[in-house]
Order: structure tokens, then C-alpha cells, then sequence
């Protein structure tokens, strides 16, 4: 028989029971021995849905069926103040009871009637006392006719008198059919605790775990009908953390949509509505107390770091919310080792799914209120600014302000962008929103170039420090140019040099330089600007400005091909403080790493952007990050490692993509181009034309980047045997680098290009007349590279024994040159028309070094035909190898690893041999220790070695000569 009206609605709550034969044999033995009068009590406790509730209806089930006379109650909050609520629950079915006439029993009668109805606090003691013996003998006189199971739910909440009667029951029960199974939930604070304590020392208590692996295994095959193999059940473990309620949501979801527990379900898990977890849990909680539910809320939203902003944020003191906290652990919702931290992320996402929109704002407001009282990092307190849309006042606007110029001279605009944004939501004067706004526009040249123009022309809309608007003007320059909007940077500059001249007259040249490097003029003799008037100690001091105007010289002088010495000083004045310092400046570190590459220091190129591309990985630069990648990429083109040049290529375009660049970006575009000539020296035709954009004969843009690819494009026409159209990119190109003043063929040599396609169209002439004015501007630059592929092109246009000088001098100066591949062509053609002038020893050995070269660049260098056919002397042109097999490419100097290193990591592994600890090194260079170790992990890595002392035989003498 049930007592119960709610177990009758739910008969068999075996079903999914797992996990618990322990407890569930320990009850049947339990029932066992009362019914041989042998009464015994059993406390199960756990903690918040663990499953106690479950284990007691099985319970009830298992008691009825073995003619027990179930009477169950469930305690709560609502009714802790309810005299004998608990014992009215257990017996108010009237027709289990029999009248009794003596004094003592009608004292039960009227407890359990409920006639027992003046508040606790007006009870007599004796009143209390006869009442608890007179419930006592009913229940004796039940338990003699046929055996009692009496079932107590969250006993916690029990009243005071109902657990005064417990422990008299379980002290005089004596030979009498009874069994007595009560419920507790773990940590939360109960009515009376020494009442608990009593029943906890004459009980036995079942303490209830997690589920394990296999009690998982055999909960899913029950529901899901199926059983999971073992990468789902650990994936449902990992994801419930052993908890019964929330594992067994996950599989009453899958088993609503059919899903079944395979790999592909372990990949995917079902997860529960994190809302309805939400609430079921502060729903749980409410029970307890409301104060309960408000820590839980502060906790899942703010996340305080200690518990007086916990307390802050909920209004209560240290202590109440320390005792708020300690039932909360008790509970087994909180990880252990006292954080404030909910055991399981699915509990912190649920109860912060279940709080309003608006509770969380308040929530986030006043812990920045609190942060910022106490003066807590400013970094802190902005996370909680920014999670939170009400108005702060003019402290929250000065924190966030210098947080976000924290963290863009850190490395990280975006999250300083994110905070200026924020800033502009509060009550601001005018003033005021321009300077956030000019800081965000500022902010967001790193990686949002269009929305930075918008922002800084609105910033600087009434400027009045002079100083300060050339400096703006300068960023939103590069901006523009960086977006191909020419027309408005030559504006805007042209406008700003007429306002500043009077004011700034030595900002003018600089403005002028910086307009001729950043937008395309039709008339070569504008802006004209002698770089010599600029003092060598401004630009060459290392500070910000120094570096600036250093970069822009460097870029001038390698576009138009004058004064290699000049630029190379420039170049390196630029990058004093390391590539890092110009991240801020991306047309600035372009320019400068082109200068470089021009100037054939293309491994010092490699490893500064080995450093920026560090930085860039780890603040999330996307716009650096493409950037590094296309620069590198570059390098390693002019060292003939195409192979890597090509991956370096690939990996620019990703990051693209994933920053979401359009096709037409200068980024893109850039990288582009990269692939696309590697591809063609490797052989991939097919490939080049695959990455070119639709339209081979497509007018392309007139901007910097696409007059770039268009010298690409030509190249590739001419692979396809369309020289007509190679013929007329590479005039194009030309012709626009020419307007624009770019004279230096070592930006790209189309000249060579325009010159070979005449030469296979059978105009000799106009072809020599290419190349050797080609040839003339490369010697008024001056490098290596740039005068020796001149030199071959005039060499191969000229033909036949008229050829060796020329290839002879192009031979010498690349013979300390990077630029491997370059060399190998030349060889060959050396090789072929000393063939024909009859020097074979050495014409061999030249196609001996040659086939050596292009195996270092990973491809095949041979003649066109056998050299035994060329004594007729043929004309030939330079025709691109076909792909070798697959080979590592090792460009000059790669060879030892320690030329790998970045300028930083030089700097560090110097002071460490000066025998200088990691703080001293630290404090030396303005860097935390953490940086340090950072630099030496990668330093170690790169040259092979584990420990410090092994640094000194490992750069065998590299740092000191640097």
C-alpha cells in the first residue's frame, strides 16, 4: 500500500536508475530486516541533482511491492516554519489510521489532523512533547499491524518539531517492522543542524557520487535502446561531468530526435537548452533562500576574482556571502579548492542563459563601480564596463580611454578599439567625442582601414595642434593609400600642406615625400623633394619620428632607384628598435622591407618578419599577418626558394580571407602576386592561372598593388604563348611606374620582361634598346641582382659570342649575391654561348654549378636542347625550368641556424652570454621576465639546445660579429 499520491503517478522509477546497485541492495537488505522487526534508518545525501530524489522513488516502488505501507513526504522551505508539516505530509491519508481512545494517541491524531495550528513560538513545551509521543504511537501502532517504510525528501527543510520527532522515533523504535529512508542535498544550511547532526549519528548514511563510465554506458543503452560505443560515452561524461540530471537531458534529447550514440554523435553532442538548465538549477536554489540564488547569479555573470566583489555586487556583507558560498560547495556546484568557480561549464552557461538581459548589466555595472573604488587594474575594471550599456560618467570614459591606450601600445588594438567604442556610449562634450573618435579611427588602421578613414577625418574635423595634425594626416595617408583612395589622400595632403606651411615650415618636405610615396602622380616633377636636405641626425635619433621619416626616404629612394647606400642606411634607421616598432605603420614596414629586398638583403628581410609575424600571431593582427606572410614570401622569391615562397603566399591569402579582406584589398592583391610568379618559376602554369583573376586581357585598376599583379599577369601570358598580350602588360606596367616616377627596375624588372617578348616577335632592336636602358638604371642603383639580370637580358637579346661579356659580368656579381635562381639562369645561358665558342670544359662546368642552383631552388635547369645541337647559334631566350622533384630548400645563410634568429632574439642571446640573468635582461630592455623566457624557449628551439650554457658553442660566434 502507497501513502503517496505522487509515487502513484509514477510507479516504476527504476527506469533509468544506473549506478546505485550499492544503495539499492543496501536497501533491500534494509526492508529485508524490518520485516523480520529488525528497524533500521538510512540518510542519503548528495549533492544537487545527483539523483537522490530517484533513488528514493525506487525505493517507495521496491517497499510497496514487498507489502510495506509506504508513507513519503517532501520537506520545504515554504513549510520549515509549519509546526509537524513533515509529519502531517506522512500521515494525512485518514484511512491508514485507526481511532485510538487514549490521551496520548489523540494527541497524534490532532497533530496529524492538523489541528495543531497555533504558531510555534505560542506551543507550550508540553504541548510539543505530548504531541511528538502521541505521533510516535500512531505510527507504532500502524508498523504493528503491517510493516512501515517512511520516506523523508530534502530533509534539510524538515521543521523543527517533525525532526525533533525523527530522532525520538529512531531512538525508541524497538523490534517493530520499520524503515526509515531519508533525502538530504549536501551543503545547504539546515533548519535545525544539531537535530540533523543527531539523526546523522543514529543513521546510515549513503552518500551518492557521479556517475562512471560504465554507469553512463548502461544509462544510454536503457534510453536510447542502443549500446554507445566508447568515444560517445566518454564525449557524454566529459560533457555532463558525471552528473545524472544533465546526462540524463543529453540522452532524452537524443532520443527525441533519433539520434544514435555513434562517433558522429560524439563529435556533435546534443547539448541541453542552456536557459531551461538555467533556470532548473536557481529554481533548486530558490528553495533555499533567495540569497542563494543572487550569489549564483553574481557568480555566472562576473565571475569575481575574491569574495568582497562577490559580496559588492550582491549587496551582502564578507561573511553572508562566505556562508552563501560554503553551502554552494557543499552542494558539489562549486569546483573545489574554495574557487569561485561552478564545478562544470554547462552550470555556468546554463545560470547565465537564465539571468535577464538586464540583471546582467546591472550586475557588471556595479562590480566596475566597485573595481574602480578600490582601484583595481584598469584592465579588469573594462571588462566589466564593456559588458554593460548603462551610463558610468566621466570616470568610466578616462579608464577606458587609457585601458585601450594600453593595450595599443601592447599590441592589441582590437581590444583597445573595442573599449574607445564602448567610451563613445556615455555622456560626452564635444571635445570629447572627437579626441575617442580620432583614437578609435587611429586604432582601427590596424585592421579596418575603411571604417579608420571615417573615424580619423571625423577626429581631426577641428584639430588645432599643428604637430598633432600632421601625425594624423600622415596615419590617415597610409590609410588611404592602403584602400586605393588616391584621389582623396592627394586632397587631403594637398589641403594640409597649405594649412601647415606657415606654421610647420619643416614639415613640409616631409608631407610632400610622404605624398610621393603614397599616391600615384601623373607628372614626375611634383612633390619633388631632395632626400639630402634631410639632417642625417633627425631621421637616424631612433625615436618615433626619426623612424617614420627614415622609412619614407628608404621607400622614395628604392621606387625611384637612386642612392642604394642612402636607402640602406634609411632602411636600417627605420627598423633601429626592431620591426616590431612599425606595426602601428603598415605602408611604413612595406616600404622599408621592399627597400630591403631591392637592395638584396632579402635574409634580413626573412628574419624581421619572423618577428613581426610573432607579434602578429600573438595580438591578432590580421592585416601584419598578411602582410609578413606576402613580404617573406617575397624574400624568398629573390633567394629562389619558390617552393617556400609559394606556401608563405598561400598562408598571406588565408589570413585574408579570414580577416575577411575584399579581392580587390591591397593585401590580397600583394599576395596574390606572390603566388603567382613562384608558381610560374616552378612550372605550375596551370596553377598561376588558375589563382589570376577572370580575364586575362581585363583592365586592371590603376592603383600601386594591381599595376603590380598586371606585371604578374605578363608573365604568365608570355608562359602561355600569348606575347602580344605579355607584350602589352609589360609596356603597361611600365608605363604606369614611369608616370608615377618609379624608375627603379629592381620594383619589378618589366623592362626584361617587354624585352624578351619583342625578342620572340623578331624586333631585335627595340628589344636591345629595352634592356639596355634597363641595364643603365640598374647601375645607377646599384644592386647586384637588379645589374645582373640586366645583364643577362641584354646578354640573351644580344646572342651569339657577343653575349659572354655581359653574361660573364652578370656571373661575377651574383656570385655573392642570394639570389640563386637568377644565378643559375645566367650560368646556363653562359654556358650555352661559351658552348658555341667552343670553351666546353668550362661551359660544362657552368651547367654543372647551374643544375646545382636550381636543385637547391627546387627546380630542373637544362638547356632547351642538347648543348652538342647549339654550334649553330641559334637564338634563344631564357625559358623557365620545368618543376624537379620535390627538394628542400635552404636559401645562402639558412644554412646556420643561428642566422635565423630575430634582431630581438640576438639581443637576448647577447646579454645571456654576457652571463645576465633573465630579470636582469628584463629590466634591461624594458620587458617582463615572461617575455624573456618566451624569446629564450624560441631561441633554443631554433638552434638546437636545451640549456643556457649550451647558447655559446651553438652561435659559435654569430652574436658577438653582429
Amino acid at each position: 500500500m502507497n501513502a503517496d499520491a505522487s509515487q502513484r503517478r509514477n510507479p516504476d522509477n527504476r527506469t533509468g536508475l544506473v549506478g546505485r546497485d550499492t544503495e539499492l541492495e543496501r536497501i533491500t537488505e534494509a526492508l529485508g530486516s524490518a520485516k523480520a522487526a529488525t528497524p533500521s534508518a538510512l540518510l542519503v545525501e548528495g549533492a544537487t541533482g545527483i539523483g537522490k530524489t530517484t533513488l528514493l522513488e525506487a525505493a517507495c516502488s521496491m517497499a510497496a511491492e514487498r507489502g510495506f505501507v509506504v508513507c513519503r513526504a517532501t520537506a520545504s522551505p515554504m513549510e520549515r516554519e509549519m509546526p509537524f508539516a513533515v509529519v502531517q505530509q506522512l500521515f494525512e491519508h485518514q484511512e491508514l489510521l485507526s481511532g485510538q481512545d487514549d490521551e496520548v494517541a489523540s494527541h497524534g491524531h490532532n497533530v496529524i489532523a492538523g489541528h495543531f495550528a497555533r504558531e510555534a513560538d505560542d506551543i507550550d513545551e508540553i504541548h510539543v512533547h505530548q504531541a511528538i509521543r502521541g505521533v510516535y504511537r500512531v505510527a507504532a501502532d500502524l508498523a504493528q499491524r503491517t510493516p512501515l517504510c517512511l520516506v523523508i525528501d530534502d530533509l534539510q527543510w524538515a521543521d523543527v518539531p517533525s525532526l525533533r520527532w525523527l530522532n525520538y522515533l529512531v531512538h525508541r523504535v524497538v523490534r517493530l517492522p520499520i524503515t526509515i529512508l531519508m533525502g538530504r542535498t549536501s551543503g545547504i544550511r539546515p533548519t535545525d543542524p544539531l537535530l540533523i547532526a543527531e539523526l546523522e549519528i543514529y543513521s546510515e548514511r549513503l552518500k551518492l557520487g557521479v556517475l562512471t563510465t560504465r554507469d553512463v554506458a548502461r544509462l544510454t543503452e536503457q534510453v536510447l535502446g542502443e549500446i554507445p560505443g566508447e568515444k560517445f560515452t566518454d564525449a557524454l561524461l566529459d560533457a555532463a561531468n558525471g552528473c545524472p540530471m544533465v546526462t540524463s537531458q543529453i540522452l532524452s534529447l537524443m532520443r527525441e530526435r533519433s539520434v544514435p550514440p555513434d562517433e558522429a554523435a560524439a563529435d556533435h553532442l546534443i547539448r541541453p537548452d542552456p536557459e531551461e538548465l538555467g533556470r532548473s538549477v536557481l529554481a533548486r536554489l530558490n528553495r533555499q533562500s533567495r540569497e542563494l540564488v543572487e550569489i549564483a547569479k553574481a557568480l555566472a555573470i562576473v565571475a569575481p576574482p575574491d569574495l568582497q566583489l562577490l559580496a559588492a555586487v550582491t549587496g551582502m556583507t564578507s561573511g553572508a556571502a562566505a556562508e552563501e558560498v560554503r553551502q554552494l560547495e557543499g552542494m558539489g556546484l562549486l569546483a573545489p579548492e574554495g574557487k569561485l568557480t561552478f564545478a562544470h561549464s554547462v552550470i555556468t552557461s546554463g545560470i547565465e542563459s537564465a539571468v535577464s538581459y538586464g540583471e546582467r548589466e546591472e550586475l557588471h555595472a556595479k562590480a566596475a563601480r566597485y573595481l574602480h573604488h578600490t582601484r583595481a587594474p584598469s584592465p579588469l575594471t573594462a571588462r566589466h564596463v564593456l559588458r554593460t550599456s548603462l551610463r558610468l560618467g566621466s570616470w568610466a570614459v578616462e579608464m577606458l580611454r587609457t585601458a585601450a591606450d594600453t593595450l595599443i601600445t601592447e599590441g592589441d588594438p582590437q581590444s583597445g578599439a573595442k573599449l574607445l567604442a564602448r567610451a563613445l556610449q556615455e555622456d560626452l562634450s564635444a571635445a570629447q567625442r572627437r579626441d575617442l573618435v580620432l583614437r578609435l579611427g587611429l586604432a582601427e588602421t590596424y585592421f579596418d582601414p575603411r571604417m579608420a578613414a571615417v573615424h580619423i577625418e571625423e577626429g581631426m574635423s577641428e584639430l588645432d595642434d599643428p604637430e598633432k595634425t600632421v601625425a594624423v594626416v600622415c596615419r590617415l595617408a597610409q590609410v588611404l593609400y592602403l584602400d586605393g583612395a588616391y584621389e582623396k589622400a592627394t586632397e587631403m595632403l594637398r589641403r594640409t600642406i597649405d594649412e601647415i606651411g606657415p606654421r610647420i615650415p619643416a614639415a613640409i618636405d616631409m608631407l610632400h615625400l610622404l605624398k610621393r610615396v603614397t599616391v600615384p602622380s601623373r607628372d614626375p616633377t611634383a612633390d619633388q623633394v631632395d632626400l639630402r636636405r634631410f639632417d642625417e641626425q633627425e631621421w637616424r635619433r631612433g625615436d618615433a619620428r626619426g623612424r617614420k621619416l627614415a622609412a619614407l626616404m628608404a621607400e622614395d629612394a628604392s621606387n625611384r632607384g637612386v642612392d642604394l647606400a642612402l636607402c640602406r642606411k634609411a632602411a636600417l634607421a627605420a627598423m633601429s628598435d626592431g620591426a616590431a616598432a612599425l606595426l602601428q605603420h603598415p605602408q611604413r614596414l612595406l616600404g622599408v622591407f621592399n627597400s630591403l629586398i631591392r637592395a638584396d638583403e632579402a635574409e634580413l628581410v626573412m628574419r624581421y618578419c619572423n618577428e613581426i609575424l610573432l607579434e602578429a600571431h600573438r595580438e591578432g593582427l590580421s592585416l601584419i599577418e598578411v602582410l609578413g606572410h606576402t613580404v617573406r614570401s617575397r624574400a624568398h622569391y629573390h633567394c629562389g626558394a619558390f617552393t617556400e615562397a609559394v606556401a608563405d603566399a598561400r598562408l598571406a591569402l588565408s589570413a585574408a580571407r579570414k580577416a575577411k579582406l575584399p579581392q580587390d584589398h591591397f593585401g590580397t592583391v600583394y599576395a596574390l602576386d606572390s603566388q603567382v610568379r613562384a608558381q610560374l618559376m616552378l612550372g605550375d602554369i596551370d596553377a598561376a592561372e588558375a589563382a589570376l583573376p577572370p580575364g586575362r586581357a581585363k583592365t586592371l585598376p590603376h592603383t600601386w598593388h594591381h599595376t603590380v599583379l598586371l606585371h604578374a599577369r605578363g608573365a604568365l601570358r608570355m608562359e602561355l604563348g600569348d606575347t602580344d598580350g605579355a607584350l602589352a602588360d609589360q609596356l603597361e606596367c611600365g608605363e604606369r611606374f614611369e608616370s608615377w616616377g618609379l624608375s627603379n627596375p629592381a620594383v619589378r624588372p618589366w623592362r626584361s620582361y617587354a624585352a624578351l617578348a619583342k625578342l620572340r616577335l623578331g624586333q631585335r632592336q627595340p628589344a636591345l634598346d629595352l634592356a639596355l636602358r634597363e641595364l643603365k638604371l640598374a647601375r645607377e642603383w646599384g644592386a647586384p641582382s637588379a645589374i645582373a639580370r640586366a645583364l643577362l637580358t641584354v646578354g640573351v637579346v644580344t646572342g651569339g659570342a657577343a653575349a659572354a661579356p655581359w653574361l660573364t659580368e652578370a656571373d661575377s656579381l651574383l656570385r655573392k649575391s642570394p639570389a640563386r635562381m637568377l644565378h643559375a639562369q645566367v650560368l646556363l645561358e653562359l654556358a650555352m654561348t661559351l658552348w658555341e665558342k667552343g670553351q666546353r670544359d668550362t661551359a660544362r662546368r657552368h651547367l654543372v654549378e647551374a643544375k646545382m642552383l636550381g636543385e637547391q631552388c627546387g627546380v630542373v635547369v637544362e638547356p632547351g636542347e642538347r648543348l652538342e645541337g647549339l654550334a649553330a647559334g641559334s637564338t634563344r631566350h631564357v625559358r623557365i625550368p620545368r618543376p624537379a622533384e620535390p627538394t628542400k630548400v635552404v636559401p645562402p645563410g639558412r644554412r646556420n641556424n643561428a642566422l635565423s634568429l630575430t634582431p630581438h632574439e640576438y639581443r637576448v642571446a647577447s646579454l645571456v652570454l654576457e652571463g645576465n640573468s633573465n630579470d636582469e635582461i628584463a629590466h634591461k630592455l624594458s620587458v617582463s621576465r615572461r617575455t624573456i623566457e618566451f624569446h629564450l624557449t624560441s631561441i633554443y628551439r631554433k638552434l638546437g639546445v636545451r640549456r643556457r650554457t649550451q647558447l655559446s658553442s651553438a652561435l659559435a660566434g654569430f652574436v658577438s660579429r653582429r
